[in-house]
């Protein structure tokens, strides 16, 4: 998929993280004046400030630390393939000449590229990585702007905290992809659309549509804040917002030039991941979602290991307070609640559920949120303390975030698996390795995986005679089975009709080999919190959880989606001949 080598190895050199570190803190200060611009911290208010430096210092701590959580072997595909990209497309140059079909838009590959020139001597996977952290904490800061506007500077505060410890924030601010970035532009259009800076919020909706093709729905609260403004005649409301379209399709075409030069080769690739998340294409990667429902899967992972469970079931409480109440609404709300409606209902809805589809949601879901924790604290208790309800809300998502973040603490156990496979298999031994998932042993400074016979094991295809007899020969012939992650048997024994044959190959590779197991677990302490694939995948389970994760104690969760997992937390099996 992508440009870069899979499997290309990365060096992090100490004096160049503790340079990126010192840039990155010093760009803090930035990011506290706009806070301070958009009324998150208010001059008034000295008695926040104090809170919200230590809070935007908790987001930094929580996303800008170990750059290197994969040992430098670009794990995360997307972000494989966006440093590809950029490593290979002159700054405004066009990025379908690099890579044919490319799905995102260009200001990703542009902003990256201005971060490879301007840091000639760091490794631009940790430039970009720590670029990323940074607009993490920038999410957090635009989360209390969000709060500052809608709520007050209390609600603002109890926002920002809710995003700086969330888990699924998290995670993203550790990989390079467009969703950050995205999700930072359509936010800050919303608030400015909010605020009635018509004009700003036009231009940074445009940079967003310009960072992704969905986001192009954070033009209807733009354009529709102005007609949900004031009650003027239609016809200067309609100039207004053709002016407003005008504006955001200037920005996009500023930033996109080839979308207009060259149509045809530079929309086909958002045509054909539009067709995908629609699922009129059946591509490997997203057969994990056969059988899921629409809405209620997307908000189920946003409980499960986006936002907590209680953050996101009070935020659809918010939400429905509000859309009741849509008459007495102000500008502002009917902006943030038509916003979120409709971008729900149009991603949400997709055959492909991707939990970054949502990711442009969390800044505005953690307000409902705290706007829901309101309505119940009147409407049950009046006299309730209003921290007891916010603490709550909190302590649920403080421990999963803090699970997540104990994830990059460990080797990575592709890491840790290769270099098991280096020491206890001989030169010229066969390896199978399945198909769509990332190869195994990976390079490392010592070893060269090209010292084994790998065989790509078809498993994705259709269940023919030809796949089967490859799979049976790699389960008698080959020394070592590679199941780099759950991404072929979760996926695939979610349609037994479909991969019989295949599932009972799995079921009796599995009972029939050695199994080792490697793997890092989210954790609070000797508790592991995750969900069991095989166990999902009515796959045999040789042993418990808790020793797969190397724990005392596991906390099984209910199905995740693999995006939480297979990029930084996957679980390898090695199955060996007996």
């Amino acid at each position: 998929m992508g440009i870069a080598p899979l499997g290309r190895r990365r060096t992090l050199i100490n004096a160049d993280f503790l340079f990126l570190s010192a840039k990155i803190c010093a760009n803090l200060r930035p990011l506290l004046n706009f806070a301070w611009y958009n009324g998150v911290v208010a001059p008034q208010s000295r008695c926040y400030r104090l809170p919200w430096i230590a809070l935007l210092l908790l987001a930094a701590a929580l996303r800008l630390p170990f750059p290197a959580w994969d040992g430098g072997i670009a794990a995360h595909p997307d972000e494989r393939f966006l440093l590809g990209v950029a490593e290979s497309t002159p700054l405004w140059g066009d990025p379908n000449v690099a890579a044919p079909d490319f799905p995102y838009g260009s200001l990703p590959v542009y902003l990256a590229r201005l971060l490879i020139n301007a840091t000639p001597d760091a490794d631009p996977l940790y430039v970009l990585r720590l670029f990323s952290g940074l607009l993490g904490v920038l999410l957090v800061a635009l989360a209390g702007a969000l709060g500052r506007v809608l709520l007050d500077e209390q609600g603002a505060l109890w926002a920002a905290a809710l995003l700086a410890v969330a888990p699924f924030p998290i995670q993203q601010a550790h990989f390079f992809t467009v969703d950050p970035l995205g999700t930072a532009l359509a936010t800050g259009a919303i608030l400015a659309a909010m605020r009635r800076r018509t004009r700003w919020a036009a231009l940074v909706a445009g940079f967003a549509v310009a960072c992704k093709i969905s986001l192009i729905w954070v033009l209807l609260p733009v354009v529709g804040g102005i007609f949900f403004a004031d009650r003027y005649a239609v016809a200067p409301l309609l100039r207004q917002a053709a002016k407003t379209l005008l504006l955001a399709f200037l920005a996009f075409a500023l930033v996109s030039p080839w979308a207009l030069l060259r149509p045809v080769t530079a929309w086909r690739g958002p045509l054909i991941q539009a067709g995908m998340a629609a699922g009129r294409f059946d591509f490997p990667y997203t057969r994990q979602y056969a059988g899921t429902w629409p809405y209620l899967y997307p908000l189920a992972q946003m409980a499960l290991w986006g936002l907590g469970p209680l953050v996101t079931v009070v935020g659809c409480w918010g939400l429905a307070v509000v859309s009741v109440r849509w008459r007495r609404l102000t500008l502002r709300h009917r902006v943030a609640a038509c916003w979120t409606g409709c971008y729900f209902l149009a991603t949400a809805g997709l055959y492909v559920k991707y939990p970054r589809y949502l990711l442009p949601l969390y800044p505005i879901w953690v307000v409902w949120a705290i706007y829901g924790v309101r309505q119940i604290r009147y409407s049950l208790a009046a006299q309730l303390p209003a921290i007891i309800g916010y603490g709550l809300l909190l302590l649920p998502t403080l421990a999963l975030g803090w699970a997540q973040f104990s994830v990059y603490q460990q080797p990575h156990p592709w890491e840790v698996a290769s270099r098991w496979l280096y020491v206890n298999l001989l030169p010229g031994e066969a390896v199978a390795v399945e198909e769509w998932d990332h190869p195994l042993p990976v390079p490392l400074p010592e070893y060269d995986p090209a010292r084994y016979a790998q065989r790509f094991l078809p498993l994705f295809a259709e269940d023919a005679p030809e796949k089967m007899s490859a799979l049976r020969a790699a389960a008698e012939e080959d020394v070592v089975i590679v199941l780099a992650s759950r991404r072929g048997y979760g996926a695939l024994t979610r349609q037994p009709e479909r991969y019989a044959g295949t599932v009972r190959w799995y079921q009796s590779v599995l009972a029939e080999r050695e199994v080792r197991t490697f793997t890092r677990c989210p954790r609070l302490g000797p508790v592991a919190l995750t969900d069991d694939p095989l166990a999902e995948a009515g796959l045999p389970v040789t042993r418990s959880l808790a020793e797969r994760c190397d724990t005392p104690y596991a906390l099984r969760l209910p199905r995740l989606d693999e995006s939480f997992r297979v990029y930084d937390a996957p679980v390898v099996f090695l199955l060996l001949r007996r």
